[in-house]
C-alpha cells in the first residue's frame, strides 16, 4: 500500500471531524466529548492563521486513511480504524517526519494517554523516548 501526504484542504475537515470524534475517548488529553461540526470547524478555521500548526491528510489509492498535525512540536496521528495493525501509522509517522525536518523543526513530542497503548507503542517503536511522567489530580 502507497501511502501519501497531501496538506489539508477544507473538503478534509469532515474527514478529520469523524477521525476526532471516533478517537477523543482515551486518545485525546484536551478533548473530552464528542465535538459538534461548529466547533471543529472553528477550530480548524483558527488553525489556519496559525504559523505553528501544521496538517496533512494520508491518502491511499486517492482515499484518506488518516491525518496528522504538528502544534508547535506536538504531534497527532490518527488512522482510520479500517487501517490499523497494518504498518499505516509507522509509514505516516515517517513521513510527516521528513515534512517537520523540511519546516526546521528539531523535535517532535507526543503527549500520549496512559491508556493509550496503541499510540504508545508507536511513537516507542519510531524510537520516541519517554522524557516526562505528568501527574495530576481532580480537585
Amino acid at each position: 500500500m502507497e501511502i501519501k501526504l497531501i496538506n489539508v484542504r477544507e473538503e478534509h475537515w469532515d474527514f478529520i471531524l469523524s477521525l476526532r470524534n471516533e478517537f477523543f475517548e482515551h486518545s485525546f488529553y484536551e478533548q473530552k466529548h464528542a465535538i459538534s461540526k461548529d466547533e471543529h470547524y472553528e477550530y480548524m478555521k483558527k488553525q489556519t492563521t496559525n504559523p505553528n500548526f501544521h496538517q496533512w491528510i494520508a491518502t491511499s489509492d486517492g482515499l484518506p486513511i488518516g491525518y496528522m498535525r504538528i502544534l508547535d512540536h506536538d504531534i497527532n496521528i490518527m488512522v482510520d480504524k479500517k487501517f490499523q495493525n497494518k504498518g499505516v501509522g509507522t509509514t505516516m509517522l515517517k513521513l510527516v517526519e521528513e515534512k517537520a525536518k523540511k519546516l526546521g523543526l528539531k523535535k517532535l513530542e507526543a503527549r500520549v494517554l496512559i491508556e493509550n497503548q496503541n499510540s504508545l507503542k508507536l511513537f516507542q517503536k519510531n524510537n520516541f523516548q519517554i522524557k516526562m511522567n505528568q501527574l495530576e489530580k481532580k480537585l
